[in-house]
């Protein structure tokens, strides 16, 4: 199955199992972000972002040219405080 797949079909149990309240809200706070205009700064597809050097959760500085020399990078964002 594709990553794509797998996605989606957590996305589908996820809306037949949440409480509606809950989803509403996300809607709307996914609408309130398009409507923002953000989706016109972000990378598109096939753009490539630029070198960058971190902290991770070791304390240690990660570069993403050292990685990317050795294999592919997922970079994921964790919001701090909702």
């Amino acid at each position: 199955m594709s990553l794509q797949a797998k996605l989606d079909e957590y996305k589908d149990n996820f809306q037949k199992t949440a409480p509606a309240d809950i989803l509403q809200q996300m809607h709307q706070a996914t609408n309130d972000l398009r409507e923002s205009g953000i989706l016109e700064e972000v990378l598109k597809k096939g753009y490539k972002a630029p070198h960058f050097a971190l902290e991770n959760g070791a304390n240690k500085i990660v570069r993403s040219e050292d990685i990317l020399s050795q294999r592919f990078m997922v970079l994921t964002f964790y919001r701090g405080r909702w």
